[in-house]
């Protein structure tokens, strides 16, 4: 469904009746399950990856933001020297860096595998025919899911935020899951 298309005329009128006739603490339900639809218009094959994209980085953020409010909780009730607590937050940001390095693999791995698989393997191809080996042509008919790089940049870039301390972690998956999915900014890009 493109955006200069009546189909998509008709759904955003859709969902901006819904939206301004459904009380406030609905809107964001009525979005969250346009923005799904939107997605699904271009592929519902493509939603494994955009759900888990919000998965994962729910689940990171959610492990770095309960070691954050654990440590706090300690510190306070505790009164360690100066070492103890260098020692203690050492050993939490390792815990909190694992999560960070783990979720950021798996998200932008997906990403470079879908975009880049086929780059590689020809170039691999043409590496080693510089040494006589002759290999038959490989590509990976992998299909680019809509506004992949824009959602995995954005995630990521939340899931940094929860790392640095910057935001705490939402605690309603959905409410994610509408910041990563929301359909007007799905396919505008990440610049």
């Amino acid at each position: 469904m493109l955006f200069t298309s009546f189909a998509f005329f008709i759904f955003f009128a859709v969902v901006m009746l819904l939206y301004y006739i459904l009380p406030k603490k609905w809107q964001w339900i009525v979005l969250l399950v346009a923005s799904l639809i939107f997605y699904a218009t271009f592929s519902w094959k493509f939603l494994f990856f955009i759900i888990s994209t919000i998965a994962t980085i729910y689940g990171a953020t959610y492990g770095i933001d309960k070691i954050n409010k654990e440590q706090e909780k300690y510190l306070a009730e505790n009164e360690l020297d100066l070492e103890a607590k260098k020692a203690y937050k050492a050993k939490n940001k390792k815990k909190k860096k694992l999560y960070l390095v783990l979720c950021i693999l798996f998200n932008v791995g997906i990403l470079a595998v879908l975009k880049y698989a086929n780059f590689f393997i020809s170039s691999f191809q043409g590496l080693i025919s510089l040494f006589g080996v002759k290999l038959d042509a490989i590509t990976l008919n992998l299909i680019l899911p809509l506004g992949i790089s824009f959602y995995t940049f954005q995630a990521v870039g939340y899931l940094l935020d929860v790392y640095w301390g910057k935001v705490t972690a939402e605690k309603n998956i959905f409410r994610l899951a509408l910041f990563v999915s929301f359909f007007p900014q799905i396919i505008q890009g990440p610049i």
